[in-house]
């Protein structure tokens, strides 16, 4: 039994909720083992493991023609395709896509490779082989399944040879290769034991792929050379004298988001006048975009790349656009440097940098990058290297399998790099097979940035100068950062890193005495506290008086960004707070016997403001003048209600707190929304955090319970969904997927726990005034503020509730609101926002055009702690010390020593 309040009173009514209520449908995933191109099959134990374990990360299309001819789907896709394509991946993304341009483009590159040389089959290695011979034989040797001769790489042929066999070593990164029952491969790097050598006739038994050469016996393997020489690691030199002629730095930033205040911090603590910095900016950035070219007038050392590409999560832009970076970089004969950094807005330095200078200049020879360790074979399945992927619609679309060239070892890791100029000019210049053959397989991959310097690097002329270190220390934490947060961007599942916060300091401690030099990811809008931390470690604290020092203001819109639906919702909440803000204004200034009825014109910027690591509100910059005279510019700060209801006895149930928004980061476990409201077209996403006891008593471990959560939109109509919470302390995120519009108005969350309410939270749709950034039409604002046209979903539990009849007088004002246009919808919105939000202060932008009803009530934005235009020197970036090389920095503690 469930007791629920409804708009008339009280009512009772059971629910029944069987097991598979709202179960997602999992959709098999294919484990055949699919045969490879040139004679290599499966070995069904091995393999099957590495593929399950691959699988993790991949979790694919399904099946999307059932029974229909491929030709038939084409066709009713508009597509012509110039082959009879036997992908299911390609059909799938075909399907998926969204645009002709993109389903063509699937279409014509899947055909290509269908027909086989699309990607080449072999390429040469040039790196020196010191002696090793490809196909050598070393001898016959005894195996033992308890402990095999060689343990890197195992797997069946059906077409096995000495040669081919080689081939997938070699790739793999191995220097011998060893074959063994006819059918059997094995790689490895073992040192191997003369004792176990035997005479060539013990290793007599066929080939598979060719019955005149042998291929071992049972438990007697033929060892051969792969051609490959084995890597031993030269030692780092240590770090140069102060007199020694020091290294110069070009840093590629590639950067996306609006932090451009995180973006300055970080410049200045990298900055020194004799290093270079080369920016791209993600192509949908506009504000960034914007600001970042105000930096390249201020410094004669930045420039901003023209040429922008959307780099999207494993994208094959960003190699794209670190390629073309790195051109322009060399190009550019005024820039005298020796090595290349890549850094992002998520990075910042963790040691200084003289000690930087000082360590690349005694290691002027090397190029540093992460390689992923010790099984190549598991990293290719895991990283998608054996898939093709096409980037089209900003989406990375898996189309089929693929085999990777012979005649190469294939290596990654990270896509954090320092590389030597001559590397640097070999990757971006050179016309030789390996490079070419290379660039054309790595723009249809995803990560690609993730293995093509490695690969490059492995099988050029400066394979020697490899170092197994790019840099960085970088924050995982697997169990929240491996959750498939990006399938809405890329046909795979794939990992990121976690922002670092003070409690991960100790692994920044760590890295004082190894050759890390950077650290990712940093973000000011999640914690600040720990960037500071860093800061005052390498260059002193600030000042404990310097101003805005634990405050933190980033961008959320501004007027001169492209419109786009998805701003909407808040774009309507500010111009509500501007509205606000006036009236209380006006009413503040009535009080003191002046006239001031102040009217706003125009929204101009929104920036969220966030104290000691806590959001604190929205700070809305507006237009405003007084009866139609000269305009002047004011910001005013909005902060949400929080309506959360907990627990009346919080001993009995472990539930802490319920969040409600659209755009939960399930890696950080925040929304990112932050303060701006759900809109008809959103979806909902509630958050329950819990702790691990209640009572007092921790769960025993391994419990389950299923906690309901009820959804009730204005008019009572009600949604429900089953989440599954464990034992321990816990965060439950579940997103509804409900039939939009949403109607507009107040709604409800409720948590049920054994058929008892015990926790509560309201929250705000919001009805819209702009339609990707314009005013809304009669026509939209009637579609849109009615509701869906059926229920939100027809899920068993949510229909048991959505048959309860809703309360008719809620009704007819439901269908009342969705009639309001214009003056009348903005008073309803103004209504609806003054319940949800405070105004909590506000402030003018000085100008002669500032009335003095204005000037005598309220402060200079300037000089509030609050304001986005209140000072922020951590954030600023100042003049050159012309003796230190640096910028400038007078709030910060001994700032004579800040090198």
């Amino acid at each position: 039994m469930i007791l629920l309040q409804g708009f008339s009173g009280y009512y009772v009514f059971k629910l029944g909720v069987t097991d598979n209520i709202l179960r997602s449908k999992v959709e098999p995933v294919e484990r055949d083992m699919l045969k490879r191109g040139g004679g290599e099959s499966s070995n069904l134990a091995h393999q099957a493991n590495d593929r399950a374990d691959a699988d993790t990360h991949d979790k694919g299309p399904p099946d999307l023609y059932d029974g229909e001819s491929l030709e038939t789907m084409l066709e009713h896709l508009g597509i012509k395709a110039a082959c009879a394509l036997r992908s299911k991946e390609s059909i799938s993304a075909i399907k998926r896509a969204t645009t002709s341009h993109c389903k063509s483009l699937i279409a014509n590159i899947s055909c290509q490779i269908q027909g086989g040389s699309f990607y080449p089959r072999r390429l040469q290695s040039y790196c020196p082989s010191n002696g090793k011979v490809r196909g050598k034989l070393i001898g016959c040797f005894v195996d033992s399944r308890e402990k095999r001769i060689l343990r890197g790489h195992a797997t069946q042929l059906k077409r096995n040879t000495p040669i081919i066999c080689g081939d997938i070593c070699y790739q793999r990164g191995y220097v011998y290769a060893g074959v063994q029952f006819g059918k059997e491969c094995f790689c490895g790097n073992e040192e191997l034991s003369l004792k176990l050598k035997v005479s060539e006739t013990l290793c007599g038994m066929p080939c598979t792929g060719d019955a005149s050469v042998m291929c071992g016996d049972y438990l007697h393997m033929n060892i051969y050379e792969t051609g490959l020489a084995k890597f031993v690691p030269r030692a780092l030199s240590k770090p140069s004298s102060e007199g020694e002629d020091t290294v110069r730095i070009a840093f590629i930033l590639t950067v996306n988001g609006r932090a451009i205040r995180q973006l300055k911090r970080l410049f200045k603590a990298l900055y020194h006048k004799n290093h270079y910095f080369f920016i791209h900016v993600d192509s949908r950035q506009d504000y960034l975009y914007r600001e970042v070219l105000q930096l390249e007038e201020q410094f004669p050392n930045i420039q901003v790349s023209r040429y922008r590409l959307s780099t999207i999560w494993g994208g094959a832009s960003l190699l794209t656009i670190l390629l073309h970076c790195m051109k322009q970089v060399l190009e550019i004969s005024s820039w005298d440097w020796d090595f290349i950094i890549n850094l992002s807005e998520s990075d910042y330095p963790i040691k200084t940098n003289t000690e930087l200078v000082r360590f690349l200049t005694s290691n002027r020879e090397r190029n540093f990058l992460k390689s992923h360790g010790h099984d190549t074979n598991k990293f290719l399945q895991k990283q998608g290297l054996d898939r093709t992927f096409l980037e089209c619609e900003t989406h990375m679309w898996r189309i089929g399998e693929r085999r990777l060239p012979f005649g190469i070892r294939v290596d990654g890791g990270s896509d954090w790099l320092c590389l030597n100029r001559k590397f640097v000019d070999y990757v971006v210049n050179s016309r030789d097979q390996l490079v070419r053959g290379l660039k054309k397989i790595y723009s249809y991959t995803l990560l690609p940035a993730e293995s093509f310097f490695h690969t490059v690097l492995r099988n050029s002329e400066f394979c020697q100068t490899f170092t197994d270190n790019n840099l960085h220390v970088t924050n995982w934490k697997r169990k929240l950062g491996c959750k498939c947060q990006y399938k809405h961007i890329v046909d795979w599942c794939g990992c990121s890193p976690n922002d670092f916060t003070p409690s991960d300091w100790p692994k920044l401690e760590a890295s004082a005495s190894r050759n890390l030099f950077f650290a990712r990811k940093f973000e000011a809008v999640i914690n600040q506290a720990v960037i500071s931390q860093v800061d005052a470690w390498l260059y002193n604290s600030y000042y404990s008086s310097t101003p805005g020092l634990e405050s933190y203001w980033e961008n959320r819109y501004h007027h001169d960004d492209r419109p786009s639906v998805s701003i909407d919702p808040s774009l309507t909440l500010y111009h509500s707070a501007a509205r606000l803000s006036s009236r209380t204004v006006s009413q503040l200034t009535g009080s003191k016997k002046e006239t001031c009825h102040l009217y706003p014109s125009a929204v101009l910027q929104a920036t969220s403001y966030h104290v000691n690591d806590e959001f604190k509100g929205l700070l809305v910059q507006y237009v405003s003048n007084i009866d139609s005279e000269a305009t002047f510019q004011m910001e005013t700060w909005i902060f949400p209600h929080a309506k959360y209801r907990p627990p009346f006895d919080k001993t009995v149930y472990r539930i802490i707190n319920i969040e409600v928004g659209y755009d939960f980061d399930v890696k950080e476990q925040v929304f990112r929304n932050f303060g701006s409201p759900i809109g008809p077209n959103n979806d909902i996403t509630v958050v329950t955090r819990w702790t691990g006891s209640s009572d007092g008593v921790e769960e025993e471990e391994g419990s389950v319970q299923q906690p309901l959560l009820i959804l009730t939109d204005p008019v009572g109509t009600k949604v429900a969904a089953v989440i599954t919470l464990e034992s321990g302390e816990q965060v439950v995120s579940h997103k509804f997927d409900l039939q939009n519009p949403l109607l507009p108005g107040p709604w409800t969350v409720r948590v049920v726990v054994d058929n008892v309410v015990i926790a509560t939270h309201m929250f705000l749709i919001l009805p819209l005034q702009f339609i990707n950034g314009r005013q809304i039409s009669i026509k939209e604002a009637r579609m849109l503020h009615k509701g869906p046209t059926g229920p939100y979903t027809d899920d068993e539990a949510s229909m048991r509730l959505q048959s309860y009849p809703g309360n008719s007088s809620a009704m007819e004002v439901a269908i009342a609101h969705s009639q309001l246009y214009g003056p009348l919808l903005s008073n309803w919105i103004d209504e609806l926002v003054s319940r949800f939000f405070t105004i909590q202060d506000t402030c003018y932008i000085p100008s002669v055009h500032v009335p003095d009803c204005v000037r005598t009530s309220l402060e200079p934005c300037a000089e509030t702690s609050w304001s986005s235009m209140s000072p922020d020197p951590k954030s600023e970036l100042g003049d050159i010390n012309i003796e230190s090389g640096r910028i400038e920095d007078p709030y910060r503690l001994g700032n004579n020593d800040f090198r």
